[in-house]
């Protein structure tokens, strides 16, 4: 059976940003084009044969705007994910914290075998009553393994404030 070599979670971060909106508020509502860029690594593998095996990673890596805005740039990605593979596919669920500069924290989750859904749930300081939606594809790198592995996470996303 294969092991998909991009099993990712969109969960707790390492690597230090610079600040994203430094002196602004964050923005009511919007939209924003991202790519995270991540490594990853095995935490368990449990083979189940010929029926398929799950799987977790934890994650790490940048989170960089496609479009060269600097809201949401330079973001510290750590993810935990989730994989199921069966004979007829894989299912992949994703718990994400996104860091910024200021150490402020948006959460996010995905879900799907390829591609699929991304759900903003709120965060910490300017994040916090934020949510939002979006979808989310993915590319491998070459050289991944089943221990070690890196990818591109490609998102878009909107969101608004919720009201207090």
């Amino acid at each position: 059976m294969r092991f998909s070599s991009h099993v990712f979670g969109p969960a707790a971060l390492l690597a230090v940003s610079t600040a994203t909106l430094a002196d602004e508020p964050f923005p009511k509502t919007g939209a924003a084009k991202l790519a995270a860029y991540s490594v990853c690594r095995s935490l368990t593998i449990v083979d189940m044969g010929p029926v398929g095996s799950n799987s977790s990673a934890e994650c790490t890596g940048i989170v960089k705007t496609r479009d060269g805005s600097k809201l949401l740039n330079n973001l510290a990605i750590r993810c935990l994910e989730e994989a199921k593979a069966r004979p007829e596919g894989y299912a992949f669920t994703g718990t994400c914290i996104h860091t910024d500069g200021d150490g402020d924290k948006l959460y996010m989750t995905y879900e799907g075998p390829e591609s699929g859904d991304v759900a903003l749930l709120g965060g910490t300081g300017k994040y916090k009553d934020v949510t939002g939606k979006g979808t989310w594809s993915v590319v491998d790198a070459p050289g991944n393994s089943a221990s070690l592995f890196l990818f591109t996470l490609t998102y878009d996303v909107s969101w608004t404030t919720k009201e207090k």
